[in-house]
């Protein structure tokens, strides 16, 4: 669920925080591979994915690819590990910001994703194809929702002491309602267009402040 930037730029949250850098030259070829694999898998879709269009794009042979991943499987759970990865960097991060910031960090990147390709994220782009992916791969997906699911609970818990969120209800609820919209407003936005999507995040940021 985080943001990269690839070509040596950096990572910014416009709440101030340093999330990530990458420099695309100084990686090694198993984590460009990775890198590239999410990017299109977050475009395209998982099963309409390929290792040619990887190769293409970096400029190796399939048997580069195949030696550190074996099979399109080895590679998507690489993606789902390293995402899930920088989502707990992302939440660490944040740890010390108010509640609300917490939340604006993840809308910014839902944000980037749709600014840059209308790209789902990892766990919404393995959710659309989980009746028909390996169970190793529904595994992944679903321990990675479970973490993302109990940060927002401790974020909604929080901002409810706080007194940052007024929202009626029970936190398990407003948890299913954020992780239900969020990648839902990228699909929806991929038809809809910008405004749409702008106004799904505009409604679900006023879901915290109902009174």
């Amino acid at each position: 669920m985080i943001v990269r930037k690839s070509q040596a730029k950096l990572a910014y949250l416009h709440v101030g925080m340093y999330i990530c850098s990458m420099n695309m030259d100084a990686q090694t070829t198993k984590d460009r591979i990775i890198e590239l694999g999410r990017d299109l898998m977050q475009t395209i879709g998982y099963h309409s994915f390929n290792y040619k269009q990887v190769a293409t794009q970096l400029d190796i042979k399939n048997a580069s690819i195949h030696h550190y991943f074996p099979s399109k499987e080895d590679l998507a759970l690489a993606v789902i590990r390293q995402d899930q990865e920088d989502f707990k960097a992302l939440i660490q991060s944040v740890s010390h910001k108010t509640p609300t910031q917490k939340l604006e960090a993840l809308i910014y990147n839902y944000t980037e994703y749709f600014k840059n390709g209308k790209k789902l994220c990892v766990i919404s782009t393995f959710g659309t194809s989980f009746n028909d992916v390996s169970l190793e791969i529904q595994k992944a997906t679903e321990e990675y929702g479970a973490l993302v699911n109990d940060w927002l609970k401790s974020v909604f818990t929080e901002g409810r002491k706080t007194g940052d969120f007024t929202f009626k209800g029970k936190i398990e609820e407003i948890t299913a309602l954020w992780r239900a919209t969020l990648p839902g407003s990228l699909m929806v936005g991929r038809m809809h267009g910008k405004n749409y999507f702008d106004f799904i995040i505009r409604h679900l940021k006023k879901s915290l402040r109902e009174v």
